[in-house]
């Protein structure tokens, strides 16, 4: 077993995907979205035969959700290592009013979850819980105010704090509900380690990294996508190498990129 735990950041084999396993120091395993369909072979080989002490989903999207509606599509046996599930979606009827495809998943999920007795915890912005001596913590959870990025504004944004780190991860938060995310949490953002939200490409302003201050960055990126330009296409929505620009200007971090291959850290 490991002497810490070990944050496993999964590389992609799809064009978009987002996918972390951590072992426990009990040598369980906690599943963090997990990707596309395409990306199941590789949480199942970072898994193994251990237990799933919580499989947590931050939001709808397919690639962050598509890999264990795959796995439940075709009953794989890594479903029957699941103890539990950590998410909070939208409802399908919301989900239909913004006029998203994303209802099918949710309903898909929750038949699978109900169908086979697995339980599911909703967080809130406050609740706290523990697995394994890793402790958690939800800083912002959906909210139906947010009707245009209504998805990714909807991702459930939390933090463990390890022995060693802390690691916030921010699902694919856009820049409204980041302004949000930073009114309630203020200094309480602050974290060694950062995933970057939306893979670092049309997602929170700068002034939420700055409240956050990593030593670390997390980005989500293939090749093609961390060196996407500096541009702004839209109000507030700018590439990859704007959110690049940013993170210099604050400060020194390590940069952990999935184009890089599987990588571990301790936490």
């Amino acid at each position: 077993m490991p002497k810490y735990a070990e944050l496993h950041v999964l590389t992609e084999y799809t064009p978009f995907n987002m996918g972390f396993v951590i072992i426990t120091k009990h040598d369980r395993a906690i599943v963090i979205d997990g990707g596309t369909g395409g990306e199941l072979h590789n949480v199942i080989a970072h898994v193994g035969e251990r237990p799933i002490a919580a499989w947590i989903i931050t939001h709808p999207h397919g690639d962050h959700l598509g890999a264990l509606l795959y796995g439940m599509q075709r009953e794989k046996p890594i479903m029957r290592q699941i103890e539990r599930f950590i998410c909070n979606f939208h409802t399908p009827a919301f989900l239909r009013a913004c006029g998203g495809d994303e209802a099918a998943n949710v309903e898909a999920f929750e038949s699978y979850a109900e169908t086979h007795g697995i339980p599911v915890d909703r967080p809130v912005c406050g609740d706290r819980w523990e697995i394994d001596g890793l402790k958690f913590e939800c800083l912002f959870s959906k909210s139906e105010k947010y009707t245009e990025n209504y998805v990714n504004d909807s991702s459930m944004v939390f933090r463990i704090t390890g022995e060693k780190r802390t690691v916030l991860f921010l699902g694919d938060l856009g820049p409204a509900a980041g302004e949000e995310l930073l009114a309630t949490q203020g200094n309480n953002l602050r974290s060694d380690v950062v995933q970057m939200a939306h893979h670092g490409h049309m997602c929170v302003r700068k002034n939420v990294y700055e409240a956050i201050a990593p030593k670390i960055c997390i980005w989500c990126c293939a090749s093609w996508l961390y060196n996407e330009r500096d541009v702004e296409f839209s109000k507030d929505m700018y590439g990859v190498g704007t959110t690049r620009r940013w993170m210099r200007e604050i400060g020194e971090q390590t940069h952990i990129v999935t184009k890089d291959g599987d990588q571990i850290l301790e936490i």
